[in-house]
């Protein structure tokens, strides 16, 4: 793996923690601060998924592309829909950095 994809998926995985486990919650209500149970963090966290294995395809592909089947499949499929959809992609994070530089 090149550098700068190392640093994306470093950064993919601090950010979905940072999102699923936040800091702020006490141990006893870190489930009620899930992304599971936040459609706003979910959303957040399918995104940066999306846009993370783009990248890490465009610049790596064998790493994505030979797992299309079973659970690493869904980085195939979501590195799929990144390149396909992607004005679509685009439009929906500049949605949620509005609505959370907005919040």
């Amino acid at each position: 793996m090149t550098r700068p994809t190392v640093v994306v998926v470093v950064a993919f995985i601090v950010c979905a923690v940072d999102v699923l486990l936040p800091s702020t919650s006490l141990p006893v209500g870190i489930l009620s601060m899930s992304a599971l149970f936040n459609f706003q963090s979910l959303l957040l966290v399918i995104l940066l998924l999306i846009c993370t294995c783009t990248y890490v395809r465009s610049v790596a592909p064998g790493i994505v592309d030979r797992n299309k089947q079973g659970f690493l499949g869904l980085f195939w499929m979501s590195a799929r829909i990144g390149e396909r959809l992607s004005p679509y992609v685009a439009m929906a994070c500049v949605t949620m950095a509005v609505t959370l530089l907005v919040q």
